[in-house]
């Protein structure tokens, strides 16, 4: 085996929260009669990509986030309602949403079962990536999950990987890998940290140099267990 310990990113690498984002919010604007459509999902999204980005960069609080997007949206688009309650809607929904990519819980299962001490690394909030967790089932493949929120801080931070390491089995980094989609995030994190890196994607990114780059649970397993 050549890692012991496995930190996983749970969206966009075990969880579809692309799926369950866009469900949610449609939803959420069903919900309090808001009319809706694709441009203003789209437009949503990218305000919330690049809220999230400038929470990554220490620029915004993760409480800001919640609420600013939906204001930014009801801004934009002359939406005359409560973006506050639409917001409160939304993430009452998404915690609900535990949706899983085909083959992610079977990859666990066969990594746990050859012994690899999974973990799970999230920038998400707190309450949120618990209920989805439970939701998923994936609480119970997992040795240990930590939410930014909980540790004080966010990846890519040192110190948050510092508080993960504090908190593991496993002290040696060479034996531990951490498995992300994100380049600024996972990747980032754990190239600051010291620990190798599987970027879960299906081509490079121009911003990191992972140590292992693909999109398939096949290979992931091949490269923790070293074979």
């Amino acid at each position: 085996m050549k890692y012991t310990t496995a930190l996983y990113d749970l969206d966009g690498t075990l969880l579809n929260f692309n799926l369950a984002e866009r469900q949610g919010f449609f939803e959420s604007f069903e919900k309090h009669e808001i009319p809706c459509n694709e441009a203003i999902y789209q437009r949503y999204s990218l305000i919330n990509d690049g809220l999230w980005k400038a929470f990554e960069r220490g620029e915004i609080s993760k409480e800001a986030i919640g609420y600013r997007r939906f204001a930014i949206l009801f801004e934009e688009y002359g939406i005359d309602a409560d973006y506050t309650a639409c917001a409160d809607t939304y993430k009452a929904l998404l915690a609900k949403k535990g949706i899983l990519y085909d083959g992610a819980v079977e990859h666990l299962k066969k990594l746990k079962s050859k012994g690899v001490k999974l973990y799970a690394v999230t920038n998400g909030t707190q309450h949120i990536q618990h209920s989805r967790l439970r939701v998923s089932g994936l609480d119970k493949l997992f040795l240990g999950t930590f939410v930014s929120e909980e540790t004080g801080y966010q990846k890519p931070d040192k110190e948050y990987f510092d508080f993960v390491f504090a908190n593991i089995e496993e002290k040696d980094k060479s034996k531990i890998i951490i498995i992300g989609d994100s380049a600024t995030s996972d990747i980032k994190g754990g190239i600051n940290a010291g620990i190798d890196t599987c970027y879960f994607a299906s081509k490079p990114n121009s911003l990191v140099e992972p140590t292992y780059i693909t999109d398939s649970y096949g290979e992931i397993e091949k490269i923790i267990l070293g074979e």
